[in-house]
């Protein structure tokens, strides 16, 4: 009797119910966990709001940033408001990334099943949760920096100047997203085509020098747009940033960031991602790679190794433990914050080679063995997601209400044509969207007669000796009167003028004075 077999579609089908039950449970879940307050989410919560609603209102942002990520958002904007649009676009964008995280993971595995797992990853992990809260642009720029990269392992197996266009509008959206998203793809693009080209023997004479002189114009073009759009592009500022990721102090569990009141560790996805990077070097590197024994190990072409090497070093520098994670806003953070992407294609390559171990320990007939090897992955897909945990709010800030009702207070109280400066970004955008003012958080750049300062309880600090002058001028005799906003705390939110905070600066003792005359954001 012979065996029937599945229709040549149903793996297919299989795979697109799948990633289509994972996409849409990780968007429901992510919207639910940012619906939890009515407020906007994490540090800069407010600020996709604003942006949209001057891109809704008249055309173009309110402030410099990176676009692509709002233009997408608009839509949904549009249909309902600047704030669910926002929040919207978050849950949808951050849960897209298993499509192509299942993409790039199984065509670099050979298998469906290990790109299941990559996808499985990608969409549970802490990093990719913590982007739909905080860092949504560089969230969404790695979703599309991902379809670069399995736009770009398309053109280097079959080479096409279709496929290659649609590489590179992908990998100027993903630029037009987040400048470290296009960062991560150009370090995954530029071995691999190297690779493809010298594989395929064209490296070599006049295309040679063509290719060097094409490399030179668009490094020239990118240096050029980072130096007049350095908030935006990636720019020569940002090569510090690279001087100043590393420390002698060692984090040997990779957490994401450490302060001193504070550890956040993103699950340790940085320490998985080294992990498992170190088992795909081993079944990518020739000469360690019998070691695991596949009997049908995968063939991928010398583009295709190259960029999965590349991956496997990524992954590898973000899980060193001498990566500086004590600043929030600093280059090492949120490399352990994406640290996911990595361990996802990592994972999907590790998967893979050890299950070409499982012929060598249980008899399997050869015929049966690939498909129930696919299947073994899927199971393994599976398992991921239900085994990890669903509350991924690490990190996350949520925006109290009495803070809310404070903003909305400072409303009509700041003069047409001056600059309320706020130490910590976070309220300066709840103050730019709820009193619709102009807000920076130096004051180096605006004229002292049009300064206003906005200040914190947690700036100021409870019964210190700023808290005391502010009360203290409140008495003062032909002073304008700091103006308290919070409604639990007279210095829960207070709003000073600048000739105000001039004089109560010159109340405070001396270390104290040069300490606020500094204005240290956070």
């Amino acid at each position: 009797m012979r065996e029937r077999s599945l229709p040549s579609w149903a793996p297919t089908l299989g795979v697109a119910i799948a990633l289509s039950a994972l996409v849409a449970w990780s968007c429901a879940h992510r919207y639910a966990q940012l619906t939890e307050t009515p407020f906007p989410v994490g540090v800069d919560g407010y600020f996709y709001p604003i942006q949209l609603r001057s891109l809704l209102a008249t055309g173009h942002l309110q402030y410099a940033a990176s676009p692509l990520t709002f233009w997408l958002m608009a839509p949904l904007a549009a249909a309902t408001d600047p704030i669910t649009g926002a929040k919207l676009g978050a849950a949808l964008f951050g849960a897209l990334v298993a499509l192509p995280a299942y993409a790039v993971g199984g065509r670099l595995a050979r298998s469906r099943g290990a790109g299941l797992v990559a996808a499985a990853v990608a969409t549970t992990s802490a990093g990719s949760a913590f982007m739909t809260f905080e860092f949504v642009k560089n969230g969404v720029g790695l979703t599309i920096g991902l379809l670069a990269v399995w736009l770009l392992l398309r053109q280097v197996e079959r080479p096409s100047r279709a496929r290659l266009a649609a590489f590179v509008i992908a990998l100027v959206a993903a630029f037009l997203a987040h400048k470290m998203a296009a960062a991560i793809v150009i370090v995954i693009a530029v071995p691999a085509l190297v690779a493809h080209a010298a594989g395929r023997g064209t490296l070599r004479g006049r295309r040679l020098l063509y290719t060097l002189l094409g490399i030179a114009v668009v490094s020239g073009g990118a240096i050029a747009l980072g130096v007049v759009f350095p908030q935006r592009f990636l720019s020569p500022l940002d090569v510090g940033l690279v001087g100043d990721a590393w420390t002698g102090r060692a984090h040997w569990d990779a957490p994401a960031l450490v302060r001193p009141n504070a550890t956040l560790t993103m699950g340790h996805e940085a320490l998985l991602g080294g992990l498992c990077a170190v088992i795909a070097a081993l079944a990518l590197y020739r000469r360690t790679r019998p070691l695991l024994r596949d009997p049908t190990p995968p063939k991928r072409s010398s583009g295709e190794t190259a960029a999965a090497w590349a991956i496997v070093v990524l992954a590898l520098a973000i899980a060193l433990p001498w990566l500086a994670v004590s600043d929030a806003q600093a280059l090492g953070f949120r490399l352990r914050v994406a640290a996911f992407v990595p361990l996802a294609i990592c994972a999907a390559l590790a998967v893979r080679a050890l299950l070409g171990l499982v012929p060598r320990i249980v008899a399997v007939p050869p015929a049966r063995w690939p498909v129930l090897r696919e299947l073994c992955a899927a199971a393994l897909a599976v398992a991921i997601v239900v085994a990890m945990p669903r509350d991924r709010t690490e990190g996350r800030i949520v925006t109290h209400p009495a803070l809310v009702t404070a903003a909305f207070a400072l409303a009509g109280r700041v003069p047409a044509g001056d600059t309320v400066i706020v130490p910590e970004r976070h309220i300066a955008y709840m103050a730019a969207w709820y009193a619709q003012v102009a807000v920076s958080t130096r004051p180096d750049a605006i004229d002292r007669a049009h300064r206003w300062r906005l200040m914190p309880l947690a700036y100021i600090g409870d019964h210190t000796p700023l808290d005391d002058a502010l009360l203290a001028a409140r008495r003062q005799p032909g002073l304008a009167p700091p103006i308290g906003l919070h409604p639990r705390h007279p210095d829960g939110l207070v709003l000073v003028a600048e000739p105000t905070w001039e004089w109560i600066l010159a109340q405070l003792p001396a270390r104290d004075r040069a300490h606020y005359a500094r204005w240290p954001t956070y």
